[in-house]
Parts: structure tokens; C-alpha cells; sequence
């Protein structure tokens, strides 16, 4: 095992994969701030959204330092970070089936989501994914992410994340 490298961190995926509680865990372990793309996409967590210009201009300024790790899925948010970034964890599920199960067993894990929010939750990532309805023409996560290929690593499933985790310094 090497010391761990890298000083600024982006990690993406799918929701419900895991990535805050990875955000979380690699933070503690290499002890480099952590924030998500959440609280910039959101006034209120959840319920009220941010103005798009200000929350790019807000997560800028994270980007602009020297260490960070940024965990979301928000493409507008990470897009800054593409290029900044030292490394970028894809986190991501291979069959929505998974996806599916991860993000109904955390819905009733939660107090505050409803199951309105869990039908549009699972709604909105099963448009995203077969890119039907929204958002046709806009470019996917991992188009995105070609440019920038040599810096990610893939990882799909959480014997793949705990694996990685145990491997750093």
C-alpha cells in the first residue's frame, strides 16, 4: 500500500450506490474536507432549490482550493470539478435491478422521505439511465467523462468500495 495521492476528489454515480457514505470514509481516512454537490443544488435540503447560477459559482469556489473531495450526481455542480480533480471515483450499479432495491431499502430506513419522493426518485433515475423524457440531448454522465478516462476509477458494487477503502493509507 502507498500513501494516498490525491488531494482533490470527485465521486459520482448513481444514486443510491453509496457515495456519501464512501465521501464520508475516505474523509475521515485521508483527512481532506469533504462536500456535496446537495448542499449547493439546495437552499433547503430537499425542498428548496438553490439558484443554478450562485450554487456553480458556490461549489467554484471549493474546486479553486487546494484540497477537497466533492461527492453528487449533480452533472451542473460536478462539471467544474472534471478537469480540477486529481481523481474521480465512479460509483455505479450494473443493472438497475440494484438500483431499485438499494434505494427502496434506504427509503424506509429514512424519516423524512416520503413515498411520493421514493416513486419520483426511482421515476427519474429509470429516465435517466434509457435517456427518455428530460433531458434527452443533454450529455450523459459518461460522456462527460470520456475526456477525463485516465483519472477514474470504476466502482460497482460494495465489496468493490470497501476493497478500495481498505487499500489507502
Amino acid at each position: 500500500m502507498e500513501t494516498y495521492k490525491y488531494k482533490k476528489i470527485l465521486i459520482l454515480g448513481d444514486a443510491g450506490r453509496g457515495k456519501t457514505t464512501f465521501a464520508e470514509k475516505l474523509s475521515k481516512k485521508v483527512s481532506i474536507p469533504l462536500h456535496s454537490t446537495d448542499d449547493f443544488y439546495y437552499k433547503i435540503k430537499y425542498t428548496e432549490l438553490n439558484d443554478k447560477e450562485k450554487s456553480v459559482e458556490e461549489i467554484g469556489r471549493i474546486y479553486s482550493q487546494s484540497e477537497w473531495i466533492v461527492e453528487g450526481s449533480t452533472r451542473r455542480l460536478a462539471q467544474g470539478g472534471l478537469e480540477k480533480s486529481d481523481i474521480i471515483y465512479l460509483l455505479g450499479f450494473k443493472h438497475i435491478i440494484g438500483q431499485y432495491y438499494f434505494l427502496i431499502r434506504r427509503h424506509f430506513r429514512r424519516d423524512n422521505e416520503s413515498l411520493l419522493g421514493l416513486w419520483q426518485l426511482l421515476r427519474h433515475i429509470t429516465l435517466k439511465r434509457y435517456k427518455k423524457g428530460y433531458d434527452n440531448y443533454a450529455p450523459s454522465l459518461h460522456e462527460l467523462l470520456e475526456p477525463y478516462k485516465e483519472k477514474i476509477i470504476k466502482l460497482n458494487s460494495l465489496k468493490e468500495i470497501h476493497k478500495h477503502l481498505e487499500s489507502i493509507k
